[in-house]
């Protein structure tokens, strides 16, 4: 199978084998599973060890285009995040990973705008740099105990300005769409279709990213202030 459609039931049938691979993994590690362990971190390296291969291998001639091969989409930094995380450890990475990975690769999971099928690499390495950013994220969550704080959510955000200013001036500098905040539209319908022209709807983006990362706050501060009564 050569191609891609989004909403299709191979669309579906992915997104539910992501989700029992991850909820598998929780489970056993919160049991103290050592092996589970092992393997969360195991895959941490070798998803590293394989971002730096393709990312590296895309950027180099005759594949380079600064247009299309720089891993300067949100879902190719968090998704190192990831990695890292899993490997690692690295506690500092938990907010980009909670806030980015559940507001907005849970988005990209949803409307998809990859076109290969199983039988394209590009298919397998697509769905594995956005499973991991969910994957690394609920597991801190739900194995590391990590519980967001409102400095995490503005740790978040000044880590996602920083990404709007360097994908726009890269956007500018070579007429490119990374992190759709470029003067383009996807080719697949995403919900950049709804927010007006460029360069007005990057400020739309980041109000929606800002406001849909505040969302995933309440939980928190609503739970923190029942245990306060």
């Amino acid at each position: 199978m050569e191609t891609f459609a989004p909403f299709s039931a191979l669309h579906a049938v992915t997104i539910a084998a992501i989700a029992i691979a991850i909820v598998a993994l929780v489970l056993a590690a919160r049991r103290g599973s050592r092996i589970a362990r092992a393997i969360a971190t195991g895959v941490g390296v070798l998803y590293v060890v394989a971002w730096i291969g393709v990312h590296g291998w895309r950027n180099l001639p005759p594949q380079f285009d600064p247009y299309l091969t720089l891993p300067l989409q949100m879902c190719h930094i968090a998704a190192l995040a990831g990695g890292l995380y899993l490997a690692a450890g690295w506690t500092w990475l938990r907010p980009v990973l909670y806030f980015w990975g559940i507001a907005l690769t849970t988005q990209a999971c949803i409307t998809p705008t990859l076109t290969e099928g199983p039988g394209r690499p590009e298919f397998w390495f697509f769905w594995l740099t956005h499973g991991i950013v969910v994957a690394a994220a609920v597991y801190a969550i739900a194995v590391d105990g990590f519980r967001p704080t409102w400095r995490d959510y503005g740790a978040a955000c000044v880590a996602g300005a920083i990404y709007v200013a360097l994908a726009v001036a890269v956007n500018v500098a070579y007429d490119a769409n990374y992190g759709f905040l470029g003067n383009m539209r996807p080719e697949v319908p995403t919900i950049v279709d709804f927010l007006g022209p460029w360069p007005e709807r990057i400020a739309a983006i980041m109000a929606l990213v800002a406001a849909a990362m505040a969302v995933l706050m309440l939980p928190w501060t609503l739970a923190r202030r029942v245990a306060a009564k």
